[in-house]
């Protein structure tokens, strides 16, 4: 009778195990359906923003079109199924941007009456000449997108990123004394932070209309450095650039 008794409950028991198995298997299927579906739904509402901007594009409305591009995340252009869409993404905001600086420059020519525009070059850098150049982001990280940042003396900046693709503005400069501003430690090729004293502020106007404001200043071996400041992951600094 015993005999009996154990092996029934040894049955029982492969047979909850079994079942558990099966009810994780399905939960796990259940789970990646609800990502697929949800990724290709995001897939399809980007290819929306993407058709939108490539008629504003075509029509010769680039700033519209810039706008309507920022309705897609660039950090899910990097997923898995987003890769054509992010090259089209790309290849329209570049010709944006190649379109908006030829104007902003000609506006420049014939001197307006309401002042700047997105994208308008200017020549507030002739007189701080040595922030005017190329930068490397400093504590290079493949897994983020910043590379390289190039400041023309015309005000035009070009950030290159780690994925061959770049973003376009322009920026004004002027002088700032502002003290208490987070930055690194170049000299030291480290992640030590430091609290440093501006010489000049930086401000880039996006070609997505956004702004970003850089502190320029000078390290203790003579390079040029611009940080924006801002804390990054707890301890670090979001951006900083060494000439």
């Amino acid at each position: 009778m015993k005999k009996v008794l154990i092996a029934v409950s040894l049955l029982a028991t492969v047979t909850f195990g079994l079942a558990g198995c099966s009810s994780n298997s399905a939960s796990k299927e259940a789970s990646t359906t609800r990502v697929t579906s949800k990724s290709q739904d995001k897939i399809s509402e980007y290819e929306g923003i993407i058709k939108t901007a490539r008629d504003f594009n075509e029509n010769g409305h680039y700033k519209a079109s810039n706008k309507a591009l920022n309705g897609i995340r660039i950090a899910d252009l990097t997923k898995k199924g987003f890769g054509s869409l992010k090259t089209e993404y790309f290849q329209i905001q570049k010709s944006n941007d190649a379109f908006l600086l030829k104007e902003g420059k000609k506006q420049n020519q014939a001197v307006t009456s309401n002042g700047t525009t997105n994208l308008n070059t200017n020549n507030s850098f002739s007189s701080y000449p040595k922030f005017v150049g190329d930068y490397s982001f400093y504590n290079y990280d493949p897994d983020r997108l910043q590379s390289d940042l190039i400041i023309d003396s015309d005000g035009t900046v070009v950030q290159e990123n780690t994925d061959d693709t770049s973003f376009h503005g322009v920026a004004t400069i002027s002088s700032d004394s502002q003290g208490g501003i987070l930055s690194y430690d170049v000299t030291s090729g480290t992640k030590n932070t430091k609290s440093i004293n501006a010489n000049v502020k930086i401000v880039v106007t996006w070609s997505n209309g956004q702004n970003e404001t850089y502190y320029g200043y000078t390290s203790y071996d003579g390079n040029v450095v611009l940080t924006d400041g801002k804390a990054y992951d707890g301890d670090l600094v979001n951006e900083v650039w060494v000439q």
